[in-house]
């Protein structure tokens, strides 16, 4: 077997695209075994160079910079401008206000940045190597199967081949499918894939130009031709631009599929005119069909999975595909990790199905509005409309605006986003993102000791609950009851939780201030104005839990932190408590310091029991709770 070709693996992963690439590696970091195959060796110095998608949208970057990828992507991306124009045959018709600046509130990703695929795959590519097997490529899937009477758990049966002809056969516990709109995964599952290939063609091409476009490199730019219809202008990274047009009836019959690379160049310049065009080099270009499918399902008979192009394929009107595709890889791996390690009860995977197939829907339908005023046709909607294609357009995607930029997406009532059972209401509901906010370190000076709610609620696989303490002034008695209901029940979640503390005011000490021991680490809300952005009263506070992908799970007054715990228990496989020293955990007999003299004794089935008396103290003695 050649060097990183495993026979028997957690999960198999097929596509080592974006998609593919980022669930390998969260599944890695989390402790997951993988295996991960693409059919095209795309790490070859000898492949070719190649564009595809490069727009990357504000929830999108994100979910990058929860995993620690955005800081090594931004180094070479072209983030968008605050502003720019629309020209309809060289004519400026109206400017373009930069809606993401806006529009969108609790970011501070208030933008969105080009880097063309390339260029992210290779860094998620070699983040992925540095944990394990680099990818396995050129490979192809060419034969799955589910042995439902496997001795094991290892029910996938998947058979693996390289252009020699050699193949071997990998069991695996889940495979995913990550491998574009022809996947082999899908195919060989028998899952239907709905939907319907267009008439339209459109063209890409990538270079490095010279125009007399106004700020063509410092400014967003859109182009209205009469011949090309809407004319994509899109700066990219290292200096280059994508010049993107639709091929009318008339072009495609002359030009076909297989327009060459001076044929491309010829018509981007003609889709820009008056303006002028040069290309001083062109790295890429493609000719492509619009297709508009979704997979009848995204998970089958339980360890078949799949996400990205595998699950929907579309148009790249408004650049959703990769960013669909990133929002479907934070939504599965940590369900998939959590199931595999024994952490979360199969719903939670399961419910992976219902809510990205919601949003593929939604986004299917968008994208045939889109596709057909690209493309030059008027949708049925818009049919006795008398205005100009390009003002549809803007009013179309003006009104899309939070979907497409991804700050917009959210889930429906779910065992995972409880809505009926959360209260008090606050300015998130359950089923939605969680709004970033900055928060202030321990420090009475704020310069430099500033940090984001986002940052402190990394990507770890884990649920974080957030513990807004309001005031402690007028929050005191709920915070003791919170404090003794948390030490009570949270030994049976602490491997799947965290905590976070976030207090009105500022003080030399979090737990001096809270009148009780922190839960997890605190941080000031100096002026409350993060209890303000979301609607909590300082005088209550609240207790918020985020799903580990980010997205607000369920909402409970101080003092009902039993109202967590039912909504856990649905979701968590409890373990036997660990013994607990101030929140942390440690070995039965374990001291944080082994001359500490503010211990006492208390007799416990016999035994002589050290009990700190520092407040919010719990332990346990072979599996004896002390309180």
């Amino acid at each position: 077997m050649d060097e990183g070709a495993v026979d028997k693996v957690d999960v198999l992963v097929s596509g080592a695209g974006p998609v593919g690439l980022l669930i390998t590696l969260q599944l890695r970091r989390l402790g997951i075994s993988t295996l991960i195959v693409d059919a095209a060796d795309k790490a070859s110095p000898n492949f070719p160079m190649y564009g595809r998608a490069c727009a990357l949208f504000p929830r999108t970057l994100e979910m990058l910079d929860q995993l620690d990828l955005w800081e090594e992507m931004a180094q070479q991306g072209w983030v968008n401008p605050d502003a720019g124009a629309t020209y309809y045959d060289g004519k400026q018709v109206q400017p373009l206000a930069d809606l993401t600046a806006v529009h969108l509130r609790g970011t501070y990703f208030n933008f969105w940045m080009n880097l063309r695929l390339k260029y992210s795959e290779d860094i998620f590519r070699a983040r992925v190597a540095a944990l394990g097997p680099k990818v396995q490529a050129p490979v192809r899937l060419v034969g799955l199967q589910l042995d439902e009477d496997a001795a094991d758990d290892y029910k996938v049966r998947a058979t693996l081949a390289r252009p020699d002809g050699k193949s071997w056969t990998v069991r695996a516990r889940y495979i995913v499918g990550c491998d574009g709109a022809r996947s082999a995964v899908r195919e060989l599952a028998g899952i239907g894939f709905d939907g319907a290939e267009k008439e339209d063609h459109w063209v890409r091409v990538d270079g490095v130009v010279r125009t007399n476009i106004p700020d063509a490199r410092s400014a967003y730019i859109r182009l209205e031709s009469k011949t090309h219809g809407q004319v994509l202008w899109a700066q990219l990274d290292h200096g280059a631009t994508r010049v993107g047009f639709a091929l009318s009836p008339e072009l495609y019959a002359k030009y076909g599929q297989h327009m060459t690379q001076e044929d491309a160049v010829k018509e981007a310049k003609a889709a820009v005119a008056p303006f002028e065009l040069e290309f001083d080099q062109v790295d890429w270009h493609t000719v492509y069909t619009i297709k508009q499918f979704i997979s009848v399902k995204l998970q089958d008979r339980e360890r078949i999975l799949l996400a990205g192009d595998a699950a929907h394929a579309h148009s790249s009107g408004t650049a959703q595909g990769m960013n669909t595709g990133v929002h479907d890889a934070v939504s599965l791996a940590w369900r998939l990790a959590g199931v595999l390690t024994g952490m979360y009860k199969p719903g939670v995977l399961q419910n992976y199905h219902s809510e990205r197939h919601g949003v593929a829907r939604h986004l299917i339908e968008n994208d045939k509005t889109i596709a057909e005023l690209i493309s030059g046709r008027r949708p049925e909607r818009f049919k006795d409309r008398p205005e100009d294609n390009f003002v549809l357009f803007s009013e179309f995607i003006h009104a899309e605006w939070d979907f497409t930029m991804g700050m917009g997406i959210s889930y429906p009532a779910s065992l995972l986003n409880d809505v009926t059972g959360s209260s008090p209401p606050i300015g998130v509901v359950p089923g939605y993102r969680f709004p970033d906010a900055m928060l202030q370190k321990p420090g009475f000076r704020a310069a430099g000791h500033t940090v984001r709610l986002h940052e402190i609620t990394k990507y770890t696989g884990k649920f974080h609950i957030l513990i807004f303490a309001g005031d402690p002034r007028s929050t005191k008695v709920q915070l003791g009851k919170l404090r003794r209901d948390v030490d009570e029940h949270v030994g049976r979640f602490q491997h799947a939780v965290e905590f976070r503390t976030i207090i009105c005011g500022r003080g030399p000490a979090h737990g001096e201030c809270l009148g009780v021991e922190p839960f997890g680490w605190a941080y000031w809300d100096v002026n409350q104005s993060v209890h303000g952005q979301y609607d909590i009263p300082y005088k209550r506070g609240v207790i918020a839990v985020l799903r580990p992908d980010g997205i607000l799970g369920f909402v409970a007054p101080l003092d009902g932190f039993e109202r967590v715990v039912t909504y856990l228990e649905r979701l968590i496989i409890p373990r036997k408590p660990e013994t607990m020293i101030n929140g942390a955990t440690a070995d039965i007999g374990e001291l944080i310091n082994a001359d500490e003299n503010n211990l006492y004794y208390k007799r416990i089935n016999g035994q002589d029991v050290p009990e700190s008396v520092e407040q919010g103290t719990v332990k346990s003695v072979e599996g004896v709770r002390i309180s």
